[in-house]
């Protein structure tokens, strides 16, 4: 070949590369707390906003995935993707919270282009958990300082400097005796209080939250793509998560053996434990033996999932409707 031709093939190349670059879409992220300052145990907002060209579709990554530190997310809401005259926006806010005073940070969320490559990153995300409010509004302006009434007069000596060292004492000793029933008694209350009330708005949530992950889930078609290892990985995550939300049942640290035995003592029938036994038994032969079941089955087993989230859920809110019926 002469040098020539190779010359003009490296530069027809060179093109084709430079132009496929030109045509890959920018991607735009923005994420923003609520407040830069919680306290322990309080709920923060955190809003993340993803732009690009009209015609593409943008995920961010599951919050189970994200790398915390002092934090942890309670709940994604669902993602709202908008397409406008020239770009498609997509938005989503997270509940986070804290119960360790310090800094709190959360590692760049990568945002996915076509449910495919990372194509942008947010910047690291940080913000403080104080024990109780306080801290200087460092955007007010400085101010005087005010005389007394009656301006500079002096003020009267103390008639006995003993007195006023046993004033002194006692304050100091009322001081640390209420902050020892406060970090011994009060706080220690207040944290379960708290605790129990997030909590509860887990378990009202946990349905809506399995749903949402689950209809996620299926339009990923990773068993149509090969990937019936990572679906069934991701779908016995998300079942066992709402276990632990519903109901308590530390699922993620059990084998199905121990699920099974735990599922006897809540309200489920017989048909809904075989249907997760036969659930729990496929997924470990998937993961664990590489299995290969027929796409009518992952389907099927993914509806049978559904199901029983959806089932489950209704009767616990009938349920706890009622409990709270009796209780007024």
């Amino acid at each position: 070949m002469s040098k020539l031709k190779i010359i003009i093939i490296g530069c027809w190349l060179l093109l084709c590369s430079t132009f496929a670059m030109a045509q890959a879409p920018v991607v735009r992220v923005e994420a923003v707390f609520d407040s830069t300052h919680i306290l322990t145990g309080d709920h923060l907002k955190l809003h993340l906003t993803a732009r690009t060209s009209q015609g593409h579709s943008l995920s961010f990554t599951s919050s189970d995935s994200w790398q915390l530190k002092n934090c942890e997310v309670l709940r994604a809401e669902t993602p709202k993707q908008s397409d406008k005259t020239k770009e498609t926006i997509l938005k989503q806010d997270f509940i986070v919270t804290a119960f360790d005073t310090g800094a709190a940070v959360i590692a760049p969320i990568a945002v996915l282009l076509d449910n495919l490559d990372t194509a942008a990153l947010t910047d690291t995300l940080r913000f403080c958990v104080d024990t109780l409010p306080g801290g200087v509004d460092t955007t007010q302006a400085f101010r005087d300082i005010k005389l007394p009434l009656g301006g500079m007069e002096k003020a009267p000596k103390a008639k006995s400097k003993a007195l006023l060292i046993i004033i002194i004492a006692l304050i100091v000793l009322a001081l640390a005796v209420l902050a020892y029933c406060f970090f011994k008694f009060w706080l220690p209350k207040i944290k379960a209080k708290r605790a129990a009330k997030i909590r509860e708005q887990r378990r009202v949530s946990s349905g809506v939250v399995a749903l949402t992950h689950i209809k996620e889930l299926k339009a990923k078609e990773l068993c149509e793509k090969g990937r019936a290892k990572e679906h069934y990985s991701e779908l016995s995550q998300i079942l066992r998560t709402y276990l632990d939300d519903q109901w308590d049942v530390n699922a993620m640290e059990m084998v199905t053996d121990e699920i099974m035995q735990a599922l006897k003592t809540l309200d489920v029938s017989e048909q809904q434990r075989l249907e997760l036994l036969k659930f729990f038994q496929l997924s470990d032969l998937v993961k664990y033996a590489r299995k290969e079941p027929a796409i009518e089955e992952n389907a099927q087993h993914m509806d049978n999932v559904t199901k029983f989230v959806r089932e489950t859920d209704q009767q616990e809110q009938v349920r706890r409707a009622q409990q709270t019926k009796i209780s007024e």
